[in-house]
């Protein structure tokens, strides 16, 4: 799997939590397809309202893979 670049990011903290909670929304109807890990750390996100770039993109990378 390809990562995205972290010098690529130019979006706010709110911009990051929204698509955070899209994100989210989209995996949350697919859970058991993720794999352990990553079911912890989505679920772990739910409820976070800062977001980095780093945890934005590997979410990112979920939503590719599914």
């Amino acid at each position: 799997m390809s990562y995205h670049d972290l010098s690529e990011c130019t979006l706010t903290q709110d911009e990051r939590v929204a698509e955070k909670d899209r994100i989210i929304g989209r995996l949350a109807g697919i859970q058991d397809e993720l794999t352990p890990k990553e079911k912890e750390f989505v679920t772990k996100m739910h409820d976070y309202n800062w977001v980095s770039v780093k945890q934005l993109f590997w979410l990112r990378d979920i939503n590719d893979k599914y």
